[in-house]
């Protein structure tokens, strides 16, 4: 059986060099056929790229000659979504300036906003006490889980 996985890696980063979006993730549940390729870029993703990239795959799919009726899978192409936890580095650069909820490795949990972004870390400003914050760097490696909080203000 062919690695799946792989081979939709592998087509979506072929599909989207060059341009300003990126391979978030594939997903699939143990067991299961289907599977979610998650893009996203550095400003947004559009519902027309992911049908194109959709398309695209499909294209790669019927001309790879290395599957077989036992490789059968379907998939969709979506961007992450608001309520998902940011993956990737490259994520964050769109989040300036927005609240984040970041639980680091070591258990510890910060609200604040994002002030700055690098290749090793995440600067945010959070609240120390009710009348102080203060700028938490936080390298990639530490961030168990970062989220954007959503506001409807």
């Amino acid at each position: 059986m062919v690695n799946l996985i792989s081979k939709l890696k592998e087509w979506s980063t072929d599909y989207l060099k060059g341009s300003d979006e990126f391979l978030v993730d594939i997903e699939n549940r143990p067991g299961s056929n289907k599977y979610r390729v998650v893009v996203d870029g550095i400003e947004s993703i559009t519902i027309k790229r992911c049908a194109m990239l959709s398309r695209y795959l499909s294209k790669q799919m019927d001309e790879d000659e290395s599957l077989d009726e036992d490789d059968y899978f379907t998939f969709e192409v979506s961007s992450p979504g608001a309520d998902r936890p940011l993956k990737l580095p490259k994520q964050y650069f769109k989040h300036i300036g927005r609240q984040l909820e970041v639980e680091t490795s070591d258990g510890e949990k910060l609200t604040g906003s994002l002030v700055s972004v690098d290749e090793v870390k995440i600067s945010i400003e959070a609240e120390v006490s009710k009348k102080e914050t203060a700028i938490k760097d936080i390298d990639f490696k530490y961030i168990k889980e970062a989220n954007v909080i959503i506001s409807f203000k």
